[in-house]
């Protein structure tokens, strides 16, 4: 029953993030959908394959990094392998957000037998430095844009802001008096806590997955790693950029809007909803207006550049599964381990 009941709890939460999604999607595109297609077929869609062959090689690049960050752990899967897990995980957060980050980790375990624990740590890694690389695009990019940035973000958050603060400010105590409990709760229960079975399951578990964490400082080859990250950013910002030039109201915008694009998109894949859906529609057009790109041009072009990457997403994914089944009934051993060599 108790399983039951998370099992439905998990599907409702994914129901309503895609509803939300959709709901979002729809209030955007309601008066404007039919133009927004239309406008499709005035693209110069060289430039979106060119868009494409950066998302690809982007995530070629990802894959790259995210072995040499296994190779610490004791596990080198190889490039191809990673790759594949990495499509597969894309597709599966298109399904389910935030479960495509452990759908790659179970992958490799299939393929390549790497445990899911150290997998996992070096994924929590990755997304650590994904979220500074962000905040450091982020803060230089407001640095050179602030006029249009300063505008966008004020309208899109001080409100919000205001009213948070406000509400901070009415229940103070309560939110002092939360974690000083749990650590009042913690002492007590301390000792009876560490003698369970679970706790040492759970400190077993937490121990692999900090291995895994920890592998980004035991790197075997540092320089080829960092420069892997500057080369995936690099080319994040050209997967956008260039889609600026296959449509007339935007082929106007200059480096300086493609950066301010990125950190917008950047912001809008964090949503906890399937493929940002919605949320970078609503953020790039709403950036777009700052740059002279009104409304109806700026929703058609957040269109465009979206779906093209989630079409690359939906077929690269695909794709790896169907290599992944090719593999595991071709040749049965290869879901051995590929140890690193000392």
């Amino acid at each position: 029953m108790l399983f039951n009941r998370k099992r439905l709890f998990s599907v409702l939460k994914v129901l309503l993030s895609l509803g939300l999604a959709l709901l979002l999607f729809w209030f955007l595109y309601k008066d404007g959908f039919a133009d927004t297609l239309e406008r499709m077929k005035q693209v110069n869609y060289a430039w979106v394959m060119l868009s494409l062959f950066f998302g690809i090689s982007a995530h070629l690049i990802r894959a790259f990094r995210w072995n040499l960050l296994l190779q610490p752990t004791g596990h080198n899967p190889g490039v191809s392998r990673s790759l594949m897990a990495l499509l597969i995980g894309y597709l599966v957060n298109l399904l389910i957000p935030r479960l495509g980050e452990v759908s790659r980790c179970l992958v490799l375990k299939r393929t390549n037998n790497v445990p899911v624990t150290s997998s996992l740590g070096t994924v929590v890694s990755e997304r650590v430095l994904d979220v500074i690389c962000l905040f450091m695009i982020t803060g230089i990019t407001l640095i050179i844009e602030f006029d249009q940035l300063s505008d966008f973000f004020s309208a899109l958050f001080m409100d919000k802001l205001s009213s948070l603060y406000a509400l901070l400010q009415e229940f103070i105590w309560i939110f002092l008096l939360i974690p000083i409990g749990i650590l009042l709760l913690w002492l007590i229960l301390e000792k009876k806590v560490k003698q369970t079975s679970w706790w040492h399951k759970l400190r077993s578990l937490m121990r692999e997955i900090w291995i895994g964490f920890t592998s980004i400082t035991k790197l075997q080859n540092a320089w080829a790693f960092w420069l892997s990250t500057v080369v995936i950013w690099v080319l994040y910002y050209f997967m956008s950029y260039v889609v600026f030039f296959a449509m007339e109201p935007t082929s106007h915008l200059d480096w300086r809007a493609g950066l301010a694009l990125l950190v917008m998109g950047g912001l809008a894949m964090s949503a906890p909803v399937q493929g940002g859906i919605g949320a970078f529609h609503l953020l790039v057009a709403g950036l777009l207006i700052y740059y002279k790109v009104s409304k109806t041009d700026g929703l058609s072009f957040a269109f465009l550049l979206h779906s093209s990457q989630m079409i690359l997403v939906l077929l690269a994914g695909l794709v790896a599964g169907l290599a992944i089944f090719y593999i595991e009934r071709k040749t049965p051993e290869a879901s051995q381990s590929v140890q690193v060599k000392e």
